[in-house]
């Protein structure tokens, strides 16, 4: 990594830092009434001056919209973040009507019960946004209708511990829009990595794990490879091996019963591979644990 690069990262953390304590302290979201999901009818249209804060997530469907004079495409993926004070006509093509998922919310002051419009700038997300993972920002709003369908003490800070959760993502699909954080990982891969970080004691074959991203094995492993950095193989022998570190220092097996619920016939073999990897024998690494 070059110096301007571990220079960038470094800015990249800590403005990741900055959100995060904004979010949760001073400008800290707070779910205002109105949320869920619509499909909108035939001769649907919005005109509206914003008095809150809303995302408007295109689902599915066309349409149109004009924005503080801006003209937006609206097709799914593509999401509004509305600010107080933004004006808004929107229409779409009753052929193929839009259906939108939306939250308004407010940034306020909770011991004031005013509102807060001081966030720095560079911490607002931009009013059009592309999203790359629609079934994840799904996940989220849909956690948020639950709260809104179970009200209880404990409902606001749920809330807003959601709506916190909701916006982040959407500024992690954000930065991944413009290049500042990496890329989603492959499905066809991510769905492996997955498997084997639940299943470290199991063995996966090559052949199976591409069966199941429907591609061949030399497909597969050049996706994978690509993907991870590592070969099939090689991945997992590291996730065996971080398995082994945390058995070692949380429970009180031993390092031959460790091997061998990790499926290691082979004693040396475990050995081996954990000193290969951390730079220290499984028995001292236990010991230092």
């Amino acid at each position: 990594m070059t110096a301007v690069e571990n220079n960038l990262s470094r800015r990249t953390v800590q403005w990741w830092e900055r959100l995060g304590a904004a979010l949760s302290g001073p400008w800290a979201p707070r779910a205002r009434p109105g949320g869920g999901h619509v499909h909108c009818e035939p001769d649907w249209s919005w005109h509206l001056v914003l008095s809150d804060h809303d995302l408007w997530c295109v689902l599915d469907g066309i349409g149109r919209a004009r924005l503080n004079g801006r003209d937006i495409a609206l097709t799914a993926g593509c999401a509004l973040m509305l600010r107080p004070g933004d004006k808004i006509d929107a229409y779409h093509d009753p052929r193929n009507p839009l259906t939108v998922a939306y939250q308004h919310y407010a940034h306020d002051d909770a011991s004031q019960g005013t509102a807060v419009n001081d966030c720095p700038p560079d911490l607002l997300l931009p009013r059009l946004v592309h999203l790359d993972d629609l079934p994840e920002l799904r996940r989220h709003l849909d956690g948020l209708a639950r709260l809104r369908r179970r009200p209880g003490p404990d409902a606001s800070a749920r809330t807003t511990a959601a709506l916190v959760a909701l916006l982040l993502e959407i500024h992690a699909q954000a930065a991944r829009a413009a290049g500042d954080l990496p890329a989603l990982m492959d499905r066809r891969v991510h769905d492996v990595v997955e498997w084997l970080a639940r299943h470290p004691t199991r063995r996966l074959d090559l052949h199976a794990a591409a069966a199941s991203a429907e591609l061949s094995a030399d497909q597969f492993s050049r996706l994978f490879r690509r993907e991870t950095g590592q070969s099939f193989r090689a991945y997992q022998v590291t996730v065996r091996i971080d398995r082994a570190r945390e058995l070692l220092a949380e429970s009180g097996m031993t390092v031959s019963q460790v091997a061998k619920v990790l499926g290691y016939a082979d004693h040396r073999l475990f050995v081996r591979q954990f000193k290969a990897h951390t730079g220290t024998a499984p028995g001292i690494w236990k010991r230092s644990a």
